[in-house]
């Protein structure tokens, strides 16, 4: 009997490369986390890393270099050996061209070939928090350079047809409709105790959990499931709600490279405006809640309670902004902003109401707007054609994850931070080997964040996840040492666990 494990997610593909585009959230985004291998994995509740292509690794001169050591049995689908060579080749040419994969190697000098399975990062200073950046993000999986080595990879026809070294291939895909991969029966690593993965494309959010009630799915995908749609889950058979705070949190930002934002006081006013009684409604006491902070009290080595946003004061913004020369003008005034958040993400439309309706009273004429992570792509991170956005900061397990958004030299600083402060705070924490001194420069990056109201922190993410329990295997369950939407180690408990209705 044929073993289905079926997701249920709002969005298609786009292609499946994430290390030369990533589409957080796509079907082609879960693919990737099945079709392909990173060096290592980190997942967000788990600090350490785990093996992946790499079965071991060192950290050498001070943390200026790391020497991975990569699994020799490792094979690529089409029976390809998966070499030092395709390490290098990739996160190398991600770099050198700007592509999101090289989003974290921003201090990577050298990426070394030491032999044929042994691979050196040479970086230009120390870096004790590398592991993560490799670990963390699917943009970090590894291609495979006989490929693609020579060609543009904005055409390379495997990007539609992807050759992984994961346990799933894909051999099926349907816009609009679906996505499937089937086991890789003879993988090298851990082997698959499912026959096919899919991916069911449905627009329809509630109707994506409404599946995983009635049995036809298995789970959803991040942000689909939210407090106010737990109900569809009231009658569910064989399936839970696995719910718990978030690894990250929603937070404002400003478009710094902008004159408007570069002057301190408008962004304090602009978060002495923020209604925080009205984010308040939107938690769930124990899951989510309003969160001032600039950090998640999660990550305990490394937080700063002291360290806040300014509370709402809408007497001292008016102030501010008056200071700063920008008074309303005859009719109340004072300018017209545009508001984003990737709609991905769901639970960001309602945090970008409450932010429009804040500022409105300010005098400010605030539209928004959810935008396809295409348009985000475009419109945000390459012509920065926006005032404000409100974004998700991945604020753990280590706030070396933050880095490349608010660094001055961070690939992805959309928002053009450009603080002396902040990266010297970085910097240290970096070259700092210890986790408790490490975490005293996170503390001090904290108090510079609020001191310069650099970003505004909105809100502390839950997560509900909808999903069977006819099967085994999910992240949470086997100690985060897989990313959460592998589901390479998922198994069916139940001799009915099979086919669901397609």
């Amino acid at each position: 009997m044929t073993i289905d494990f079926v997701v249920a997610t709002p969005h298609d593909a786009v292609e499946f490369n994430d290390v030369y585009r990533n589409t957080t959230g796509s079907a082609g985004y879960l693919a990737c986390n099945n079709i392909y291998n990173r060096v290592v994995l980190n997942e967000w509740y788990d600090i350490n890393p785990h093996a992946d292509l790499a079965t071991h690794w060192e950290c050498l001169d001070g943390a200026r270099r790391w020497r991975f050591h990569l699994n020799q049995a490792a094979r690529w689908q089409d029976g390809t050996p998966l070499t030092a060579h395709d390490v290098a080749y990739t996160h190398r040419h991600a770099k050198e061209m700007g592509y999101t994969g090289g989003m974290f190697l921003g201090d990577v000098e050298e990426i070394v070939e030491v032999d044929r399975y042994t691979v050196d990062y040479r970086l230009s200073a120390p870096n004790s928090g590398f592991l993560l950046m490799l670990g963390n993000f699917i943009f970090a999986h590894i291609l495979p350079a006989h490929l693609y080595e020579g060609t543009d990879w904005s055409t390379n026809p495997h990007n539609l047809k992807p050759v992984g070294s994961g346990p799933f291939r894909l051999v099926d895909w349907v816009p609009g409709d679906r996505v499937v991969m089937e086991a890789v029966k003879d993988h090298w690593g851990p082997r698959p105790q499912i026959d096919r993965l899919i991916l069911k494309i449905v627009p329809d959010r509630d109707e994506c959990v409404r599946m995983v009630a009635r049995g036809e799915a298995h789970i959803v995908t991040q942000d689909t499931l939210t407090r106010d749609r737990l109900s569809l889950m009231d009658d569910a058979v064989d399936a839970e709600v696995l719910t718990r705070r978030g690894p990250g949190m929603a937070l404002l930002d400003f478009n710094q490279s902008r004159p408007l934002w570069q002057d301190a006081r408008v962004r304090r006013a602009v978060a002495h405006a923020i209604d925080r009684s009205a984010i308040e409604e939107l938690g769930d006491p124990g899951v989510s809640q309003a969160w001032p902070h600039y950090l998640l009290a999660s990550t305990e080595w490394a937080f700063n309670p002291d360290a806040k946003a300014p509370g709402h004061d809408l007497a001292r913004a008016e102030e501010l902004l008056d200071e700063a020369g920008l008074r309303r003008d005859g009719d109340g005034t004072r300018a017209a902003l545009r508001l984003y958040y990737m709609d991905t993400f769901h639970g960001h439309l309602p945090l970008a109401r409450i932010v429009s309706e804040s500022l409105g009273r300010l005098g400010f004429d605030v539209t928004f707007e959810g935008l396809s992570s295409v348009d985000w792509a475009r419109r945000v991170r390459t012509d920065g054609d926006f005032d404000l956005i409100v974004v998700g900061g991945a604020m753990a397990p280590d706030p070396e994850i933050t880095r490349t958004k608010y660094s001055s030299g961070g690939r992805n600083n959309m928002a053009g931070h450009r603080n002396p402060d902040v990266d010297a705070a970085y910097a240290a924490a970096r070259a700092a080997t210890g986790l408790a001194e490490r975490g005293e420069h996170y503390k001090r990056l904290q108090e510079i964040w609020a001191r310069d109201t650099e970003w505004v922190p909105l809100f502390w993410y839950g997560t509900y996840y909808p999903r069977s329990t006819r099967f085994f295997g999910w992240a949470d369950q086997l100690g985060y040492s897989i990313p959460w939407w592998h589901w390479g180690r998922i198994r069916p408990v139940a001799a009915d666990a099979a086919s669901p209705q397609q």
